[in-house]
């Protein structure tokens, strides 16, 4: 069964973005790149010899170094988007930190933070409905929209909790980490299969084509880094990249609110699946209210 790597096997900082059997082309392609852009190139030969291109931005630096004109962003946000980003940034920043004080290092960042597209994430969101629903959404547009340079998938579990407390205090989500030694943690199994599949389908979504020219090819798995196999043969490849964005959209939000549906059942809240959600400015007036 074929087999390729979306991050390069010698350097995780390294994903894919591109794959042509000509290797005229490939070096076309190279030459296009910016300055900041770090290129590695790897040939392959499944059904065929092919040339798969894996890219990083170079000089990221620590999280926490990152600058940017955080009140310029707030200043062109609705009053409520602005409360919500705001505390969200402020759950983003304690997770960074926890992550530094666990691990020891400081954690690098492979994009800037793009702080103007978080308005959007709550501007998509459809908050009428049941809360964990609501709470499974935003979750998914947090995710889907990637605009924080690091720790996207652990900002939205914290975001669900965040926002199921608005509506009962007591309630904590059921533990989602387990440390596997003494400087380092990992997600929890139960967590750890959303939180596999959130990836795969977020993978297929942005790269259908790249991973159509690869099925073409012969490959039939793609494994992105922590050993997470993408079964190319399972999900549908030939759409437009628009169609893909929609479909593998779709799912991800289900994804993420049965995610939600099972933490409050684990949790002990199972009537949270029942209870009316807030909406954005119910939510952001009970920010506003806590400071």
């Amino acid at each position: 069964m074929g087999h390729v790597y979306y991050h390069h096997p010698g350097d995780k900082q390294f994903s894919l973005d591109f794959v042509h059997p000509d290797p005229t082309e490939v070096v076309s392609h190279i030459v296009n790149y910016d300055d900041d852009v770090a290129v590695k190139v790897q040939k392959c030969e499944i059904d065929e010899a092919f040339y798969v291109g894996y890219t990083s931005r170079v000089d990221g630096g620590p999280v926490r170094e990152i600058n940017f004109d955080l009140k310029a962003s707030l200043a062109k946000m609705s009053e409520d988007n602005r409360t919500i980003v705001v505390r969200l940034l402020e759950i983003y920043r304690a997770l960074i930190a926890q992550n530094e004080e666990e691990e020891g290092l400081p954690v690098e960042a492979y994009k800037q933070i793009d702080v103007d597209a978080l308005p959007d994430v709550l501007d998509r969101t459809v908050w009428e409905g049941p809360a964990t629903a609501v709470a499974g959404r935003l979750a998914s547009n947090l995710i889907l929209k990637h605009a924080l340079p690091n720790a996207n998938h652990r900002t939205a579990v914290a975001l669900v909790q965040f926002y199921l407390r608005r509506l009962n205090s007591d309630f904590s989500m059921p533990e989602t980490s387990v440390e596997v030694d003494p400087e380092s943690y990992d997600w929890r199994e139960w967590v750890n299969e959303y939180i596999n599949e959130s990836k795969r389908l977020l993978t297929v979504r942005r790269k259908n084509v790249l991973c159509k020219h690869l099925y073409r090819f012969g490959a039939r798995t793609l494994e992105r880094k922590h050993a997470v196999e993408i079964d190319l043969t399972a999900y549908e490849l030939d759409m437009y990249p628009s169609e893909a964005k929609v479909v593998y959209a779709e799912q991800h939000e289900e994804l993420w609110i049965e995610f939600v549906e099972e933490a409050v059942e684990r949790a002990g809240y199972p009537e949270l699946r029942e209870t009316p959600g807030l909406l954005k400015a119910e939510f952001a007036e009970k920010i506003r209210n806590l400071d």
